[in-house]
């Protein structure tokens, strides 16, 4: 049973915060966990999830510099929005399979201090992942098939588009226990993004370093760790080709809409042995949907069948909170590593509450890429 002991992050607002002594300082729990581990001859395997800038030898310069290691014998980095759900599939096979101990699963980007020192110009060009096309204009393609697909008008999208922010600032305000303003910025016309308005997009101003750490229970016992685990009872990603020529085929049709989600969705429920919809009207389940553009939240509840119909989704909406964090404009969005920080939030969550169950969907790429991850608290 692949174990999650160690979960925790650090995120700043401002830039230039964080040195690398800050950093053993943040994490010297897991500095120290690794040292057990190490000393106990556990096979530990070391995942990362990649920075926008530098990211070469950026996991190197992270496990050896930063969390100590002195040798590593299996490594490897994770380059998309998807990645922290890819991370746990693989480290749940490989735990389950006896192949290793111990998964480190964590991801540094100092994207704002990054934006501070070499200009917002230059992370602009490197987010530019398709030369004919920038990202937004690529959502906005696949929101318009998705509008065409289902027979809703732009209205309407953009009406659920409102209806998604609202959704996000509610539990955001709850989360951080003040009033936040309704402010949803301009649209994006003149980026060709003539669906969205800002606030539609994440937020990429913030430093985020964090991570997780499974184990399998012979090393959960050696480290006497307490009651109140969370494991992950479900984890699968699909992908698909993503390019901006190849939109269409991606987004699907009505009645099978981003098909590799569903598919993802499935398996991982099907691992989890649960019903998820059930448990989330039962209030036994946390949602954690990947909002980086609202094709994306609202294919998930659309193919997952939480929602029937797309009529139905303003009432959803308004009752139900798909986050835990509140978004990635309000909480912020570190390139690859926003589902990164939702796991180590769910995490929190389930092991001071009573809900039972924690879902996170991670989203690479144009959408190419889809992930589902259920946790279970035990």
């Amino acid at each position: 049973m692949a174990t999650i002991i160690y979960s925790k992050k650090y995120s700043d607002c401002e830039g230039n915060q964080v040195t690398p002594e800050g950093l053993k300082e943040i994490f010297r729990e897991a500095i120290a966990i690794n040292k057990i581990l190490s000393s106990n001859k556990k096979r530990i395997a070391y995942f990362f999830i990649d920075p926008l800038l530098n990211s070469f030898e950026a996991a190197n310069d992270f496990y050896f510099n930063i969390m100590g290691c002195h040798s590593i014998d299996k490594i490897h980095t994770y380059k998309s929005g998807a990645s922290p759900v890819q991370a746990l599939y693989d480290a749940k096979e490989l735990i389950n399979e006896n192949l290793y101990d111990a998964i480190f699963i964590f991801g540094y980007d100092p994207l704002l201090t990054n934006k501070q020192l070499y200009g917002k110009d230059v992370v602009k060009q490197a987010m530019d992942i398709f030369k004919s096309k920038s990202i937004i204009e690529c959502y906005n393609l696949a929101a318009h098939k998705m509008c065409e697909e289902l027979g809703i008008s732009k209205e309407y999208f953009l009406e659920l588009s409102d209806q998604l922010y609202r959704n996000y600032r509610k539990t955001y305000a709850q989360k951080i226990d003040r009033e936040v303003s309704y402010d949803r910025g301009r649209f994006l016309d003149d980026l060709k993004g003539d669906l969205f308005r800002i606030t539609d997009c994440a937020n990429p101003n913030v430093d985020f370093a964090g991570g997780v750490i499974l184990v399998n229970d012979r090393t959960a016992n050696l480290l006497n760790i307490p009651s109140g685990r969370v494991k992950v009872s479900g984890a699968k990603y699909r992908m698909v080709k993503g390019i901006p020529e190849g939109i269409g085929q991606l987004v699907g049709q009505k009645g099978n809409l981003f098909a590799h989600l569903k598919s993802s969705f499935l398996e991982a429920q099907r691992q989890a042995k649960i019903d998820v919809l059930k448990e989330f009207k039962r209030g036994n389940l946390y949602l954690e949907l990947y909002t980086c553009y609202p094709p994306i939240p609202l294919a998930f509840l659309l193919t997952t069948n939480m929602v029937e119909s797309p009529w139905e989704l303003p009432e959803f909406l308004s009752n139900h909170e798909i986050t835990i964090t509140g978004g990635m404009n309000f909480a912020r969005a570190p390139w690859n590593n926003p589902a990164l920080n939702a796991l180590i939030e769910m995490c929190a969550a389930m092991k001071k509450g009573d809900i039972k169950y924690g879902l996170i969907h991670g989203n690479g790429g144009i959408g190419e890429v889809q992930g589902v991850a259920i946790l279970e608290r035990i």
